[in-house]
């Protein structure tokens, strides 16, 4: 390098093109690309349902001190979101929890209202099923004979 003459940088010729580059993006009739921050909005609280599919009956447990028709009293059974027919069903006779010979069910089949009429004294259970599902209904029949032969 002599004295005398100035030297020119070289990195002056990049400081230019980048200087043009950016006027070519901004000012008007620029074809730049604007971003538009977004808030991140927050999802709404679930709260506690039941969970799908699960058969409730209520009440859970019939009880009964006398036999017969008019001693008949009625569960209901739902599930959220099922719409269709519940099936009523207890083990074979002889089986343990069954109520044959102690207790009758009305429908077998339905939409959810179903009557439970006592005939003897015992315990059992029903099952009812909405095809992938079940939940137990308890039945107790205790009948008392007081005096008299």
């Amino acid at each position: 390098m002599r004295f005398g003459k100035r030297a020119r940088p070289a990195h002056a010729g990049v400081a230019v093109a980048m200087l043009a580059l950016c006027a070519a993006c901004s000012g008007s009739g620029g074809t730049a690309n604007s971003v538009t921050p977004s808030t991140p909005t927050a999802s709404p609280a679930v709260s506690p349902t039941t969970a799908a599919g699960t058969i409730v009956l209520a009440p859970g447990s019939l009880s009964f001190t006398s036999t017969g028709s008019a001693a008949a009293l009625t569960f209901t059974a739902s599930a959220t979101g099922f719409s269709g027919t519940f099936t009523v069903t207890t083990p074979a006779a002889g089986s343990s929890n069954s109520c044959s010979g102690i207790a009758t069910v009305s429908p077998s089949t339905g939409p959810g209202t179903f009557a439970v009429t006592p005939q003897s004294n015992g315990h059992c259970t029903f099952s009812v099923g909405d095809g992938t599902n079940a939940s137990t209904e308890t039945v107790d029949v205790t009948t008392t004979t007081v005096g008299g032969s």
